[in-house]
């Protein structure tokens, strides 16, 4: 079993014990197996180097074999032992229903395919790659197996320049937006076909010049101009349009939200982690210039 000795201030003697990675956001303790669980996902056996059963719960010691039916493991000394049974992995990075990445605050995410980095000022930035180093100096980061050094990144004798962090998104709900109610809505329809009887070409083109046509909904069925056609599970599980009061909103199942927000439970809209492009760009080009 691998350690890490530590000497603490008070010179008592300890240790930690190194963790077993099975992929890049998973980990099991270094004297467990990492095996997958029944939902493709990673789980731990409570043995070193087991062998990983079929039926994607249970696990064996090295060298006997599973036996499923009989809930046994099977030693090539034909004795049985029971098969023990595995456990979910522990998660090193943590991520929301949207897959991006929450920071260890709980109150700030980055986008996916970056990593959660300390700022100086005691909150989390965001490193433009996945699974990052991130630097003492806590403005820059380095990518996966590279090491901080100065204003490099390092591996072996190669050497790029560092990333740096862009802000997190601050994780905050608000209220989402209720659709225009059919009341409010039947007089745009009839509007619409008392407009095309009395034929005003000019109205119609100053219409299209400010973008004030309304929004085709289904058949026989118009929103407002600037609003967001919604199509909602109705009765006999047909689709209901409804009207959006915002324009290039994001549809929820009885409400909206602003473009850039996500849909989430409780009728409240969440801000999308954004990604700040030059970061990218920066980190493409360093990465570029490493492998090229």
């Amino acid at each position: 079993m691998r350690v890490i000795f530590l000497i603490l201030s008070a010179g008592v003697l300890t240790c930690v014990r190194a963790a077993l990675k099975c992929d890049s956001e998973t980990e099991c303790q270094d004297d467990e197996t990492c095996c997958k669980l029944s939902d493709n996902t990673w789980g731990c056996c409570p043995m070193p180097q087991a062998v990983c059963c079929d039926d994607r719960n249970h696990c064996c010691p090295t060298g006997s074999t599973c036996d499923p039916q009989g809930q046994r493991c099977i030693g090539e000394d034909e004795r049985h032992s029971p098969m023990r049974k595995k456990k979910p992995a522990k998660k090193t990075v943590q991520r929301n229903e949207f897959n991006e990445v929450l920071c260890p605050d709980r109150s700030s995410k980055c986008p996916d395919g970056s990593t959660c980095c300390l700022l100086e000022q005691g909150t989390y930035g965001c490193c433009p790659v996945p699974n990052a180093v991130c630097c003492p100096d806590m403005l820059h980061c380095c990518p996966n197996g590279f090491q901080c050094h100065g204003q490099f990144c390092s591996q072996n004798y190669a050497m790029i320049p560092h990333l740096r962090k862009f802000a997190s998104t601050s994780i905050h709900r608000k209220e989402a937006v209720d659709f225009i109610s059919e009341e409010d809505d039947s007089s745009d329809e009839d509007d619409s076909e008392s407009s095309e009887d009395s034929e005003e070409p000019e109205l119609k083109t100053v219409n299209s010049v400010f973008d004030l046509n309304p929004v085709t909904c289904g058949f026989r069925k118009t929103c407002p101009a600037k609003t967001t056609c919604c199509k909602i599970d109705g009765e006999n599980g047909k689709k209901k349009p409804m009207c959006c009061p915002l324009s290039n909103a994001v549809c929820c199942e009885n409400t909206c939200c602003p473009s850039g927000y996500h849909c989430v439970t409780g009728g409240k809209c969440e801000k999308h982690a954004r990604m700040n492009v030059e970061s990218i760009f920066k980190g493409t080009r360093n990465l570029d210039t490493h492998f090229n």
